[in-house]
């Protein structure tokens, strides 16, 4: 059994893998013709696109796993049933939930895969994208940081700690300098909200520096004038699907504590929490497949049909999820019931095929 189940495991993991490069190959190409449109703006040239554009393959991987996991699964197995191979396994007395064992003990290599690379790999090299990007359009305007953003604005230096938004900042620092770039005054704030297209900084304080001494007084809320455009911060609010679980769990307890809605941290977090189950799911759907309605068809009949259910359980996550919260239904709900759905389908389709 220990050979059978390295070989079909053996079997699934490289049509799998060829898979995920070829979605990752044909996606990263995509982005790259959308970043030419940005192309000469500062100094973005096609390198840089590409570069940017290579450092998201990480995540581009990550997003596509399952659906390059059912494909990959149908191909292989349907590879083994074009040769006969699995009727000889059933003939030998071995039953299609074994078979189907087999194919998810070696999907836990690829489950143990998807998972570093969206825990460790792809929240870094997303970062670094988004670095090279800002850095050649925005050039020395903007640098951002592991704790915020530094944007220039006029004679003054601002840091951002947080963007909640487009009508909110948090942690807001302003440090102002004169002609001869001595510092003549900083002003902290806990928060800036946009009120009526003017910006309000909320409790903070103002320290002005004289040339013998220093005042400071408190305010509850100062009018800040500012040529700081929001789509340049918006940079500093990274996409949550970018994140990894633990600074998903610590971003929304940090928006629940400051009385801010949490809604699309908690998607996010559910669905990273359910994507190695989505991978599980997508190997018994792809098992289902070929042992139940697809078993006597061609190899190009099988690799459409799980192009076409992959794409189908990828718009589902993707739509559904937003959908559900707009209706008010909580957040585990929208990520749990696609791959729920599809699960049951799979489960129905093996349980008949016997």
């Amino acid at each position: 059994m220990n050979i059978l189940r390295f070989y079909i495991g053996k079997t699934i993991l490289a049509t799998s893998l060829i898979t995920l490069l070829t979605l990752s190959v044909i996606r990263v190409l995509f982005a790259l013709i959308d970043e030419s449109g940005d192309f000469g703006k500062g100094s973005y040239q096609f390198v840089d696109g590409l570069a940017y554009s290579l450092l998201l393959s990480p995540q581009y991987i990550y997003e596509f796993f399952p659906m390059a996991i059912l494909i990959g699964s149908i191909a292989g197995l349907g590879l083994l049933a074009s040769r006969s191979e699995l009727t000889v396994m059933r003939a030998a007395g071995k039953t299609t939930m074994q078979i189907v064992g087999s194919a998810l003990s070696y999907g836990l290599i690829l489950i143990a895969f998807a998972i570093f690379l969206g825990e460790y790999v792809s929240p870094k090299t997303t970062r670094m994208a988004e670095d090279i990007r800002n850095r050649a359009i925005l050039g020395e305007q903007l640098v951002k940081g592991e704790q915020g953003v530094w944007v220039k604005d006029g004679g003054k230096m601002v840091h951002v700690k947080d963007v909640i938004g487009s009508d909110r900042m948090d942690g807001v620092s302003i440090y102002q300098f004169n002609q001869s770039q001595t510092l003549e005054s900083v002003i902290h704030a806990s928060s800036a909200l946009l009120d009526d297209n003017v910006w309000q900084l909320k409790n903070g304080y103002k320290t002005t520096i004289f040339a013998d001494h220093v005042e400071r007084e408190r305010f509850d809320a100062m009018e800040w004038q500012t040529n700081i455009q929001m789509d340049n911060l918006t940079v500093l609010s990274d996409d949550p699907e970018t994140l990894d679980i633990v600074s998903l769990y610590n971003y929304r307890q940090y928006l629940a504590n400051n009385g801010l809605d949490t809604q699309t941290y908690d998607l996010a977090f559910w669905r990273k929490l359910i994507q190695p189950l989505s991978t599980a799911i997508m190997i018994v759907l792809a098992a289902s497949f070929v042992f139940g309605p697809m078993r006597s068809v061609s190899m190009g009949a099988r690799v459409l049909v799980g192009v076409l259910t992959g794409m189908a359980y990828f718009f589902a996550v993707r739509t559904f999820g937003p959908v559900s919260l707009v209706f008010g239904m909580p957040a585990i709900f929208g990520a749990i019931l696609p791959p729920a759905i599809f699960a049951a389908g799979a489960w129905y389709m093996l349980r008949r095929a016997g």
